[in-house]
């Protein structure tokens, strides 16, 4: 599955999260382990969400603000 060029939107409930960073995840935006049988170098990346609201979750691996989007994948 890797990287895709674009985020993830989604409309996130509270609790603790932890978002893919090494776009391997057959679960994305969540962690499902692959980073580690992939041996990606990756980790993935804890979130506490404290009320319910949308999101923008990188799938490029470039943001700077991980795991949320910062526009990165659209820039030249």
């Amino acid at each position: 599955m890797a990287y895709e060029n674009s985020p993830i939107i989604i409309d996130e409930t509270p609790g603790i999260k932890n978002y893919c960073t090494c776009g391997e995840s057959n679960n994305k935006p969540y962690c499902d382990g692959s980073h580690s049988s992939k041996a990606t170098g990756k980790t993935p990346k804890e979130l506490i969400v404290d009320e319910a609201r949308r999101f923008a979750i990188c799938d490029c691996g470039k943001t700077e603000n991980s795991p949320m989007c910062d526009g990165t994948h659209s820039k030249a």
